[in-house]
């Protein structure tokens, strides 16, 4: 396993509550997990804050490691990892069967420079059928000030809304 920033243990899929709006992405979440890289790749999952995304990003990485302790596995905020080029291109030069970002709306606060890294590190890691896993506030074509090229690589896969537990 890589440097996991923030992973904590405690979020799993046993304990993900299940409303009527996040049944779906949960069972999405658990296929990933069964067929890295080949199924829903990339899978965005996407809600308000508070509704799940990062518990049900976590429960994918905890149950990838629980299951196969050797996957080479990195979880990351989008503001780390966004936080300079030199970041991005350590992130991409890393062998890795699954990478996830959480929050990736944090794009949108960043100049064309590092979009166009976060465009080559997305292309590099998928073209290696490696699984990536995105969150973010909104649907991807709702995301403000991110280039149009890496929307619709966000939209390839399969695109999950989570919502609020008190709807």
């Amino acid at each position: 396993m890589m440097n996991n920033t923030g992973l904590n243990k405690k979020y799993q899929f046993e304990n993900f509550v299940e409303k009527d709006g996040n049944v779906l992405a949960k069972k999405e979440a658990v296929e990933v997990v069964k067929n890295l890289g080949l199924k829903y790749n990339p899978f965005y999952i996407y809600g308000e804050s508070g509704s799940g995304k990062t518990h049900l990003l976590q429960a994918i990485v905890n149950k990838v490691l629980e299951n196969n302790p050797e996957k080479r596995v990195k979880y990351i905020s989008a503001e780390n990892l966004l936080e300079n080029e030199l970041e991005i291109q350590k992130v991409r030069g890393e062998e890795l069967d699954l990478l996830l970002v959480d929050d990736i709306q944090v794009l949108g606060e960043k100049d064309d420079m590092i979009q166009e890294k976060f465009f080559n590190l997305f292309n590099s890691f998928f073209g290696r059928k490696t699984q990536i896993v995105l969150s973010g506030n909104s649907e991807p074509d709702q995301l403000k000030n991110i280039q149009s090229r890496l929307i619709v690589r966000f939209k390839w896969g399969m695109t999950a809304c989570l919502r609020s537990l008190e709807d």
